[in-house]
């Protein structure tokens, strides 16, 4: 008898270090837990099984852990495309404050404008809340960021005003030879011959305010025949056109204000259009339809980038 009295003890005594050695685990558990350490708490409320909520409380972790992995992978994206999008607003800052001209000037305020824009619609992820709910809330709002639109309309501006100052840096003061290249690929051009010192009609090549370049072209839409003169020179604006080339665009702006005074008079020379410090002229013996058509081919060949 004294035997198995002895046995029950000794069970019994590891029964109660089993049920001590739970005790302590669980509080453990409820520790890492409370801590938001849940990675640490499940892997004992597993080890604890059934005992007392472990099964419960190991649920809780679970969700904590699959909200927490999903929102920091949530937010890494976001993260990711923010820095993209902060990428490309600080090249459009840089555009919009560099030194070049812009054939159209208005694309520059028209970008200025789409990068507020852009940074109004920038998401700021948040910090971790607190609860599982609150979390998941959030990963919904953070999948739901999409600024594919806002970068296409982002890039699209500054595309058009970056190609716009390099269309400007085409007709600010270009040489000579870049012109009659130009007008070459007009197809109503036949004959182009540029001015020298000594046979400009007007006598002002090179001198202050006036143009550095002087090109006369003659078109096949004008009988010939019938405009005075031997050369192309001799003949002028008249027999289809000319350009005017100057070292600013105040000195062009200021030659078509001079000859917007004779238009519609007897004096008229035909159109007259400023394109960064080029003027461009087409004959008074053109139709009116004919004379813009030609304005544009020429502005056209004058401003395509290569």
């Amino acid at each position: 008898m004294g035997k198995k009295i002895l046995v029950a003890c000794l069970l019994g005594m590891m029964c109660l270090g089993f049920v001590g050695c739970k005790s302590s685990d669980y509080k453990d558990a409820v520790a890492f837990q409370e801590a938001s350490d849940y990675t640490s708490a499940l892997t004992i409320y597993e080890i604890l099984g059934d005992y007392k909520d472990s099964g419960e409380r190991g649920l809780e972790c679970q969700a904590y852990i699959t909200a927490i992995d999903k929102f920091n992978t949530t937010k890494n994206t976001v993260d990711s495309e923010n820095t993209k999008i902060d990428a490309e607003i600080s090249k459009a800052e840089t555009l919009i404050v560099g030194e070049g001209f812009a054939l159209d000037e208005k694309l520059r305020t028209t970008l200025e404008t789409v990068v507020s824009e852009t940074k109004a619609k920038k998401v700021t992820t948040p910090e971790m809340p607190d609860t599982v709910d609150e979390i998941n809330a959030e990963i919904e709002k953070l999948i739901a960021v999409d600024y594919t639109d806002t970068l296409m309309k982002l890039n699209e501006a500054y595309s058009a005003l970056d190609t716009s100052i390099q269309q400007y840096a085409l007709v600010n003061n270009p040489a000579e030879g870049y012109v009659i290249e130009c007008l070459g690929k007009v197809k109503q051009i036949v004959d182009i011959s540029a001015v020298t010192e000594d046979n400009d009609p007007n006598g002002n090549l090179n001198k202050e305010g006036c143009y550095t370049a002087q090109i006369f072209f003659s078109s096949d839409l004008v009988n010939q025949g019938e405009v005075d003169g031997n050369t192309i020179i001799d003949k002028g604006t008249d027999c289809g056109g000319s350009i005017e080339v100057y070292s600013t665009s105040e000195d062009a702006q200021n030659r078509e204000v001079y000859l917007s005074a004779f238009d519609g008079g007897i004096l008229a020379s035909g159109s007259h259009e400023v394109v960064g410090t080029v003027v461009v002229r087409t004959s008074n013996n053109l139709k009116a339809s004919e004379q813009k058509e030609m304005e544009t081919n020429i502005i056209s060949a004058l401003i395509t980038i290569k």
